[in-house]
């Protein structure tokens, strides 16, 4: 009995013991399936909704006055494209406010009382609109809204995103409250002043004026407990329900603190007046920003009259194969120069990924080769300086209705319009001096103004041709969809853009829209290895891949010919000195390995094998360790053996190889599997002595996903999953010799 509870105990420790081993990995793995919202969700899940048939989407909707983009994180590649795609009108966006969707049929539900003004408001109706805010509800901001205002929907947009949208939106509850309470504070504290200023009213009045003093107090620090609670809420915005009640509580306040009650006697002194100005009035601007936005938001949903006769809109992706032929299409209907087009159809046969960028390169090569005989230092130096003042001048040529520089007589000419048309505009200034400057570096007039026609050419196709290719890119295939909507594209997978026939944006931008993907079969299988997908397009994998394999199996083989050849002169050979020299191999064994990286570093770099393959090889291909084992195991050998063999005339070299390291298997294959493990995982030496990705290894190409930003942690847990995956494939083929090999080290 004692036997079986000592037995089940140490089955039960070693099982606990293998499980906390594994927990780790199993996380990994676990988190590299998640998507990024679920990976520092609280508390943890194994699970992930990647495994799920259907997603609810959260959206919010852009206004379409800002622009509907966040630019923050962006590169100056996703930014130029977007720059050129960006459509500013007729486009409802919804930005998705929850992982991106790559995949699937999206659904996006309509309310069933869905009001629209269908075309846009007279401006005659706009105008009588105008006249009765601005009696109803003065506001200066407002009114300088609708006095600048193009339209009346322009103005319903810049009014709406003054209101509600960004972080110091109007109607945003911490920023209304916290100006209540400041107002409220220092009315409080204007009341203090006033208290004392009593000696100043006769004393017939003086009662009423202290009653009123006394009530405004009252009335002020009751309205504050009440409006207080509003800063508190679980959406930023303050809802229909909570103006309304703020209304009515700051409409209380002011008829309880208003100096109305007092004779016209008093009420004329200059006391009174100061009090109605310090104490009163600033409440009253309170309440006349909720009363302005009441009155515009009731206008502006009794002019939407018309209604949707679907109560969702259905899109789904487009494949690969159709996008690119719809951007053929549009492609071909471009005018581009014979020089233009036959780039663009070549660079079209290869690949459409990237299309607008290697076209640019392949222009910009063209530029260099015709321009090479320039006198000046570096002609693709020159050029690129040149593309850049140029490119912020297109969108002045564009405004003149110029095609081509061409139709200017001379680069002079040019100058002389355009200063004509930017006035004092800085940048453009700027532009046209760097200009002036190249222009004077590249010395023949005629060169330079034919170089400056070309790449204003290139410039402009470039444009084109990156607006065609996000537009086709991010296209989707409608389903269902009211009639107004005429296309729907998703940007970057986080940005829904529905483009609207005779429906101006603002009219669909007040509602609350509610969002559901759904996933068949295959695509929920490529939602789970998402993140696979994007960590190896994140980074040249693949060239990670045959680096680590290429130097792992490099190092390991050739530290096994020399551990080998050395254990078998410490265990079989006699030499002078052989225990000395072996014991001082044994004590470079106590020496940190950070220690070497120094001079280790300088010996490379002396050498010139900085990016090279030699830095990552060599200093590695002898193991201290890897010879003591196999010492270990040789002298387990029976020395017979050796005899035998030395008698039929078999040298050492021979003996090694044919007899020693047969026999011997299991302790060479544990010494390469470590040493093989051990240059797989190699990081910091791999980090100091390369800079070039052509020659980086897989642990360093994990740190792109690090960033001073953040860490993505699902991609570099699906990155190091894929990263390990051969090294436990390795382990479980090999876990036999491993145990035999050093089981059987040492024995005698």
């Amino acid at each position: 009995m004692r036997k079986f509870l000592f037995s089940t105990l140490v089955y039960l420790l070693v099982t606990c013991g293998a499980i906390l081993m594994l927990l780790p990995f199993a996380w990994m793995v676990s988190t590299s399936f998640k998507a990024r919202s679920e990976v520092e969700k609280w508390p943890p899940q194994w699970g992930s909704k990647n495994f799920s048939g259907s997603w609810k989407v959260k959206v919010k909707v852009s206004r379409s006055s800002a622009g509907g983009i966040d630019w923050r994180g962006l590169t100056l590649r996703e930014a130029l494209t977007l720059t050129d795609s960006q459509r500013t009108s007729r486009v409802l966006s919804l930005q998705i406010d929850d992982d991106p969707v790559y995949r699937g049929t999206v659904t996006i539900l309509l309310s069933k009382d869905l009001a629209y003004l269908r075309g846009a408001l007279d401006r005659e109706s706009f105008d009588r609109f105008v006249e009765q805010l601005n009696s109803v509800s003065p506001n200066k901001q407002v009114s300088e809204l609708a006095r600048s205002a193009r339209d009346a929907e322009e103005f319903f947009s810049n009014f709406f995103v003054l209101y509600q949208h960004g972080s110091s939106a109007l109607l945003d509850r911490r920023n209304y409250i916290t100006e209540v309470e400041q107002v409220i504070g220092n009315s409080l504290n204007q009341l203090e002043i006033f208290e004392r200023y009593a000696n100043r009213i006769t004393e017939d009045e003086r009662e009423n004026y202290l009653s009123l003093i006394s009530n405004a107090k009252k009335s002020l620090n009751s309205t504050l407990s009440k409006v207080t609670i509003f800063k508190k809420g679980a959406i930023a915005l303050l809802q229909d329900e909570e103006i309304e009640s703020l209304r009515k509580n700051m409409s209380e306040c002011i008829e309880q603190v208003a100096p109305d009650s007092l004779n016209p006697e008093l009420k004329d002194s200059p006391v009174v007046q100061l009090y109605a100005n310090r104490v009163v009035q600033p409440l009253r601007n309170l309440l006349n920003l909720l009363d302005t936005y009441v009155f515009v938001d009731r206008y502006f949903r009794s002019i939407q009259t018309s209604k949707t006769q679907t109560d969702k809109i259905v899109f789904k992706f487009l494949s690969n194969t159709e996008r690119d032929r719809i951007m053929s299409q549009q492609l071909a209907q471009v005018k581009f120069s014979e020089r233009i087009k036959d780039v663009v159809n070549e660079e079209l046969r290869r690949s459409t990924q990237s299309l607008p960028e290697r076209v640019d390169k392949v222009l910009d090569e063209q530029l260099y080769r015709q321009f090479q005989t320039m006198h000046v230092d570096n002609v693709r130096t020159y050029i690129q300086q040149l593309k850049q003042p140029l490119s912020a001048l297109t969108s002045s040529l564009t405004y003149m209705g110029v095609e081509s520089l061409s139709q200017f007589q001379s680069f002079e000419t040019m100058v002389e319009k355009l200063r004509e048309l930017t006035g004092m505009n800085q940048a453009l200034q700027i532009a046209l001096e760097k200009l002036e400057n190249l222009s004077r570096i590249g010395g023949d007039p005629e060169q330079f103004w034919k170089l400056l026609i070309e790449t204003y050419e290139n410039i402009q196709a470039v444009s084109e041709l990156r607006r065609i290719y996000n537009q086709s890119q991010s296209l989707m295939d409608i389903v269902q969809a009211p009639e107004f909507v005429k296309n729907i594209r998703l940007n970057r997978n986080q940005n829904i853009e529905i483009e609207l026939s005779d429906v101006h944006p603002v009219y669909l931008e007040d509602e609350n829209y509610s969002v559901r993907v759904d996933y068949s079969l295959k695509e929920i299988f490529a939602n789970v290895f998402q993140n696979y997908f994007m960590a190896w397009k994140s980074a040249p994998f693949g060239i990670y891949y045959l680096n680590t394999a290429f130097v792992a199996i490099v190092t390991t083989v050739i530290e096994v010919v020399f551990a080998a050849m050395a254990a078998y002169a410490f265990a079989m050979m006699r030499f002078p000195g052989k225990n000395f020299v072996f014991a001082l191999f044994l004590g470079t064994m106590m020496i940190p390995g950070e220690v070497l990286l120094v001079p280790n570093f300088i010996t490379i770099s002396r050498l010139g094998w900085i990016d090279t393959y030699y830095a990552l090889i060599v200093p590695w291909v002898v193991s201290v360790f890897a010879i003591f084992l196999m010492r270990q195991h040789f002298l387990t050998l029976p020395m017979e053996l050796k005899d035998a063999a030395w008698i039929d005339g078999c040298s050492h070299l021979r003996f090694l190889w044919t007899v020693v390291v047969p026999l011997s298997k299991p302790t060479i294959i544990t010494s390469a599997l470590l040493k093989f493990v051990g240059s797989w995982n190699a990081f910091l030496w791999v980090l100091i002595v390369t800079n070039k990705d052509k020659y980086r290894t897989l642990p360093v190409g994990l740190q792109t996903f690090s960033t001073d930003v953040g860490t993505v942690y699902n991609q570099l847990m699906a990155a190091a999953t894929f990263s390990i995956l051969p090294i436990v494939i390795l382990f479980l083929f090999t876990q036999k010799y491993f145990v035999r090999g050093v089981a059987r080290t040492g024995l005698k």
